[in-house]
């Protein structure tokens, strides 16, 4: 508290005169009571030209938000692309949204001065500047998806909030804020509100160090924005700067002591970094669903401030709207069928309004609100359920509204690109209902390349596009298909996912490289790679050298067999299909043959495998067997060597051990007395042995089903392995049995059938067709003829 201990009151500190050449105004983004204080300084103070807290490469797009076909929710879409190395070695790329609700006080001031023909302008660092001088994980570098210039996180979760709460025995930052700031703001005069933002903002920045201050950049903005109000100084005689109420104490005392730093900026090209008018929604906007550091409820909020810029007296705004509210979620209950009566809502304005009055507020706001519908509206216990009219009243406040950017020379590019495909391909995105189209991949000029786009949408994430038929190359499904069946329609997501991807690429084929070209780069397991390659396969797009380059650098160093098996399986599935799709892919070769060479060395030790991946393991092991029989002959021999190997293990699952004989006999039938002699070795063991015994059948006869055909042989060990069970036993091995014989073909099954008919000199043709006899029936009567062969006994002894 150094800082401030030599002032009578903390607001001391930076005077807010309107004689003085420059005011400071603080502000919290996106608050109503902050704008309509903003709006009445501007028209007081006459300012010359307003600086507004925001990166200034923006400056050019201000006409554009305050234009008046835009509607509200928008934002400035920034991006950087580090390709000069200036953040870091890893060249990213970067990106972040600055929102505008009509409560946000930026907003207003440049809406007011457009309106008073006064300049407005941004004078903050360059988005690309403020990344570099933020230390990693820090601010605008932090470890969140998204990230938002808009941050008041600082004023929002500070030790000074916390101990307020505390004092004022109010549960979150958002309620203090509603009581003393947006409601009790609106009647204070302007000198009072602003002198009670400083002190807030003053006594929460001290809580901070110099260090924190430097790290996420705060202290680098402030200087910049110090030096753009002193340039401002040299040229007009009234300057009003708006920032976030945190800035002011930093600027203030640099503008007061002239200390202000010379800085340098980089030169950096359009393609580097960039800013885009871009529409937005209240639901991004809003803290709990879109950005943490955002406001609570912003549609309530813009609501308010429509009440203030249309009354004359703000007295009873809050009030009113949320009376509004309340009558907004009785008609959402009644239409989601919940029992809300008048007089349950009479009930809860008696109880808002009484809460208000007990709390000390001077009109209702949302969590009187809300508390006063738990009371009224939820009967009984507070459950997911009976909560259902707070959520409702909670979606109404939050808003679903998306907005609207009116200067269409201002699209960003690729949804710029995005409409000129769908132009092209004659696809209609105005509609409200969805679109069916069928694509036809090998017979019309234009199929493959429809495709592909439908695809690039489904990569990027833009729920434009859903695959309903068609060939599915991931799980190797359908692939004879030769025509697709999308069903599209252009959602407002559509729209929020391509300015996402606007860092990647101004085109959807170059955001698309870019992604998969960045998945590469980071990935570690051959499947992922895989996966990504296959996709670019139906994107119609050919990997760079560098990327064909990063995923046999990911083949090489990944030791996990299945993750290798896996990839092997999309290799081999590109490469079937690269003259069907008349697509060279010549990477898919490359990654194979390594790919086969790294599961040969590793395959002897999956003999004792885990049980959750055994499956897994046989499925690797036949699509090896069936890449050597095609088009790998050459790995044939190492590949034959590797299962005689395995087959040698002292520990050895029986399933695989079983697929491995049965694979080695499909190669080789003379190789059928290891088989044979495996399975005796099976039934000459002990009661566990001989249990395993059926999942080495299942493995041997998925690999090779004709293995029973030839002979009796088999038929006969099967037969002694059932018949030599207890009950017990053979209903533990009864699923094992089952599954061994449902790969076989109806007329396989009638050949086994007429094999074990002969072992009994019994018809085959009963077998297949007698109705099979109950299960407990035939053990009851199983009891019966033990107990009759009893009595029997007894009445012959003399």
């Amino acid at each position: 508290m150094d800082r401030i201990s030599g002032y009578s009151q903390v607001s001391e500190i930076i005077p807010f005169d309107y004689s003085q050449p420059f005011l400071l105004f603080p502000v919290r983004h996106h608050s109503p009571v902050c704008s309509w204080q903003l709006i009445r300084v501007i028209k007081e103070y006459q300012p010359d030209v307003i600086l507004i807290e925001g990166p200034e490469n923006a400056n050019d797009m201000i006409g554009v938000l305050t234009d008046e076909r835009t509607k509200l929710p928008a934002a400035f879409y920034y991006y950087y692309k580090d390709r000069k190395k200036l953040i870091s070695d890893e060249a990213e790329d970067y990106k972040c949204y600055y929102p505008f609700i009509y409560a946000s006080p930026e907003y207003n001031a440049l809406k007011t001065a457009a309106a008073m023909g006064i300049e407005a302008r941004f004078i903050d660092l360059p988005y690309s500047e403020i990344l570099i001088t933020t230390a990693v994980n820090k601010g605008l570098r932090s470890n969140k998806d998204k990230h938002s210039y808009t941050d008041d996180s600082r004023l929002i979760y500070s030790k000074f909030c916390k101990k307020l709460c505390e004092k004022t025995d109010l549960r979150t930052f958002e309620e203090f804020w509603e009581k003393y700031f947006e409601i009790e703001g609106l009647r204070l005069s302007v000198q009072d509100f602003v002198q009670q933002m400083y002190t807030y903002c003053i006594i929460t920045r001290n809580d901070e160090t110099e260090d924190d201050l430097a790290a996420d950049g705060t202290l680098a903005r402030e200087n910049h924005m110090a030096l753009r109000i002193k340039e401002a100084l040299k040229d007009n005689k009234k300057v009003l700067a708006v920032t976030g109420g945190f800035h002011s104490l930093g600027l203030y005392e640099l503008l007061k002591s002239d200390n202000i730093q010379k800085e340098k900026l980089h030169k950096l090209s359009q393609k580097d970094e960039g800013c885009f008018p871009v529409a937005y929604s209240y639901e991004a906007a809003d803290a709990l669903s879109g950005y943490a550091s955002g406001i609570q409820r912003p549609y309530f909020y813009d609501c308010v401030m429509n009440k203030l810029i249309h009354c004359d007296d703000p007295a009873g705004v809050y009030s009113d709207t949320v009376l509004d509210l309340l009558i907004g979620t009785v008609r959402a209950c009644d239409k989601h069928d919940i029992p809300v009566s008048m007089a349950d809502a009479s009930a809860a304005q008696s109880m808002m309004s009484g809460l208000a009055a007990l709390r000390g507020c001077h009109e209702c706001g949302l969590y009187e609100l809300e508390d006063a519908i738990t009371s009224s509206f939820i009967k009984g216990e507070k459950t997911i359920s009976s909560a259902l009219p707070i959520d409702l009243m909670h979606k109404l406040a939050t808003g679903d509204k998306t907005g609207h950017i009116g200067d269409i020379n201002h699209v960003p590019p690729l949804i710029a690109d995005f409409e000129e495909q769908c132009k092209r391909f004659r696809l209609k995105i105005k509609t409200v209902t969805p679109n069916k189209t069928e694509v036809s991949l090998f017979t019309t000029a234009n199929g493959m390349e429809l495709s592909g786009f439908f695809h690039r949408m489904v990569f990027l994430g833009t729920d434009f596009a859903q695959r309903t038929k068609g060939p599915d190359l991931h799980r190797r499904k359908d692939r004879s298909r030769v025509r697709e069946e999308w069903v599209y329609k252009k959602v407002p997501a559509t729209d929020v996912a391509l300015i996402d991807h606007t860092a990647d690429g101004f085109t959807i084929e170059e955001a698309c490289r870019t992604c998969a070209s960045r998945t590469l780069r980071h990935e570690k397991h051959c499947d992922v790679a895989a996966h990504i390659l296959v996709d670019c396969f139906q994107m119609g797009l050919e990997l760079s050298d560098d990327d064909k380059a990063c995923a046999e650098n990911i083949l090489n160093s990944d030791g996990d067999f299945f993750s290798v098996g896996r990839g092997l399986r999309h290799f081999i599935t590109l490469m079937e299909l690269q003259q069907l799709y008349n697509t060279e892919f010549s990477a898919a070769e490359n990654c194979a043959k390594r790919c086969m060479t790294r599961i040969i060395t590793a395959l002897p030790d999956m003999a004792s495998v885990k049980d959750d991946h055994i499956a897994e393991c046989a499925a690797i092991m036949y699509a090896m067997q069936k890449a050597v029989t095609d088009g790998f002959r050459e790995y044939r021999h190492d590949y034959e060597n590797a299962l005689l190997s395995l087959c040698c293990k002292s520990d050895k699952d029986p399933f695989v051990y079983g697929t491995a004989l049965g694979i080695l006999y499909a190669f080789d039938p003379h190789r059928r007395k290891l088989a044979e002699q495996a399975m005796s070795s099976y039934l000459k063991g002990d009661r566990n042995v001989q249990i395993q015994g059926a999942e080495f059948l299942h493995g041997l006869f998925n690999a090779a089903r004709d293995i029973i055909m030839t002979d009796d042989s088999f038929s006969r060990m099967t037969d002694t392995l059932i018949c030599g069970l207890d009950y017990d036993d053979f209903i533990e091995i009864l699923p094992s049995m089952k599954l061994a014989f449902s790969c076989f073909t109806p007329y396989e099954i009638q050949q086994t059938a007429t094999a074990v008919a002969k072992l009994y000199d019994a018809d085959s043709a009963e077998l297949l067709t007698e109705k099979p006899i109950n299960e407990r029936l035939y053990s009851f009567g199983g009891k019966v003829d033990k107990e009759i062969v009893k009595l029997l006994s007894e009445e012959e002894k003399p």
